[in-house]
């Protein structure tokens, strides 16, 4: 992505019609997701993601670098030259060091990626065929490829598998293209259920972060929600030549480090208030929001003025 977000940038560049927008966005699909990533990890603590979202920002940068140098060396534009050759040979040696060791690791983690996800792709077809296929309900499946060797886990609903069931099923395994790997297969009602039970915990934990974050949303929304029907109902009986109006807590910033909030009231009337009709609605609607500060204006012709 980076690098044809790159081939996309150099390109508008060196076009006579110069255009920004889509270099921009394509570079900015490569660069801002591992950054935002990275400032995920810093604010958490998380020091594995913070290193390794910046560890791909700055590759994303070198392959953006990369498609720059291939259009640019493709258009043949004049290099630029040093009165130093020791000095130009030294910066041409570094880049391409720099280059190396950052792609490199980075062409590692992709093999390694594939590797795990055809392995990965295997077990889900062993599964499938020799278990799934035949009739077998499997109730707990758990893929452990960080161990040596690897280790498959399996639960059954009602199946009960003798030993040289299993051993058939590891010989499978093998024709399958999966090496290195330990089948266990739970058999023990008590484990199982403790391990179900701890899934089961784990999902709930996660279901109730969520529904404390729903409701902390909904409580913050309901703030903002300051008109109800009996406020509307007294506004028509006791002041009938308001027409329209509108409530809303506003943010005033007094300083850039200082924040207040305050009731707006904006309203027009199909005929111009008198002074004393004015004090009443302003007093009226005060004691509706005792403990708020509001501010009224008056729409006229079109214009706002307090």
């Amino acid at each position: 992505m980076a690098f044809f977000g790159g081939l996309v940038g150099v390109i508008a560049i060196t076009r006579v019609d110069k255009g920004n927008p889509i270099p921009g966005v394509a570079i900015a699909t490569a660069l801002m997701p591992p950054l935002c990533t990275a400032g995920y990890g810093l604010a958490t603590g998380k020091l594995a993601y913070f290193a390794g979202a910046l560890y791909l920002y700055i590759i994303n940068c070198v392959f953006i670098c990369l498609a720059t140098f291939v259009i640019v060396k493709y258009l043949r534009y004049p290099k630029m030259h040093y009165v130093d050759k020791q000095k130009e040979k030294r910066i041409s040696q570094s880049i391409t060091i720099i280059t190396l060791i950052l792609v490199l690791p980075s062409l590692y983690f992709a093999y390694r990626l594939l590797q795990e996800r055809k392995y990965t792709y295997k077990v889900h077809d062993f599964i499938q065929q020799e278990l799934t296929e035949k009739g077998y309900t499997v109730i707990y499946e758990k893929l452990l490829q960080n161990t040596s060797p690897k280790r498959l886990e399996l639960a059954f609903l009602t199946k009960t598998f003798s030993s040289r069931e299993i051993a058939t099923l590891e010989r499978a395994m093998k024709t399958f293209g999966i090496e290195n790997t330990d089948l266990v297969i739970r058999q023990d009602s008590l484990d199982l259920k403790s391990t179900i039970l701890n899934e089961i915990n784990q999902r709930t934990t996660s279901v109730n972060e969520k529904d404390l974050t729903i409701r902390a949303l909904n409580n913050r929304l309901a703030k903002y929600n300051v008109i109800d029907d009996k406020l509307g109902s007294n506004m028509a009986i006791l002041f009938p030549e308001v027409d329209n109006y509108s409530l809303g807590i506003q943010n005033r910033y007094v300083t850039t480090d200082s924040l207040t909030e305050y009731i707006a009231f904006i309203y027009s009337a199909n005929e111009m208030l008198t002074e004393e009709q004015d004090n009443k609605l302003q007093q009226w609607m005060k004691s509706q929001f005792p403990q708020d500060s509001l501010e009224f204006i008056r729409k006229t012709s079109g214009e706002e003025r307090p």
